[in-house]
């Protein structure tokens, strides 16, 4: 039953998370995006060698739940490791792992995939006369990429970059599961000292909606600004 002293009482306590919540999800988006550049860039020139490594990786990144990444990076990797070192003490080692940088390594992997998808589309929606028009005058590659596509291909990815963020950001709610108070974790913590797990998690959903929607107007508002190059 829904208790409102409770609520009112530990939502200053599940709020202290949210620091920790948003520095993994700041830090792994800030990665994930400068991974999923690089993909994009590789996809779109289709350079040699990486072009094949890049589309298996992103294949394999789109196919495998955040949550098997998460477990197999965090409790299965130590035993491959230690297969490889002939060394199986390291295979009990998945608690001396950094939790909080298996979450930033686990959603770096998988939303960099993401993230490349939107640059690559937003890369092709820019008119290609305006490429043939930069060329025709002479200018360097990267002066008409800096000056006239970049600043387009920015506003057409920022909607679809927003929406993968915020996926993002509502994703951490699984690190708990690996040891991270974050956000969820505090809310479990909370709730189990007097079973009152609707109040907690109803906190946790009142944080997470205000933290997604303050992001997405933020972001938001950013687009409304470089309207402008479109």
């Amino acid at each position: 039953m829904f208790s409102l002293d409770f609520f009112i009482v530990n939502f200053p306590v599940v709020l202290q998370a949210v620091p920790l919540t948003l520095g993994i999800a700041f830090a792994s988006v800030i990665l994930s995006t400068l991974l999923g550049f690089a993909f994009a860039i590789i996809k779109i020139k289709r350079i040699p060698v990486l072009y094949p490594i890049a589309a298996v990786f992103m294949s394999f990144s789109r196919s495998v739940p955040n949550l098997a990444v998460l477990y197999f990076l965090y409790f299965a990797f130590p035993y491959f490791v230690g297969a490889l070192k002939g060394d199986y003490s390291l295979a009990l080692g998945a608690n001396k792992l950094n939790p909080n940088l298996v979450a930033i390594i686990t959603f770096t992997i998988t939303f960099s995939v993401y993230f490349a998808e939107v640059f690559r589309s937003a890369y092709h929606s820019v008119d290609k006369g305006q490429f043939e028009a930069a060329w025709s005058m002479g200018l360097p590659a990267h002066s008409y990429l800096r000056r006239i596509i970049f600043p387009q291909a920015t506003t057409q990815a920022l909607p679809n970059y927003t929406s993968v963020v915020i996926d993002l950001i509502k994703d951490t709610s699984l690190v708990y599961t690996i040891s991270v108070m974050d956000i969820m974790g505090k809310a479990t913590f909370v709730a189990a000292k007097g079973f009152h797990y609707i109040d907690a998690y109803l906190i946790a959903f009142v944080i997470y909606l205000i933290i997604c929607f303050a992001i997405s107007k933020s972001l938001r508002c950013l687009e409304v600004k470089l309207s402008c190059y479109k």
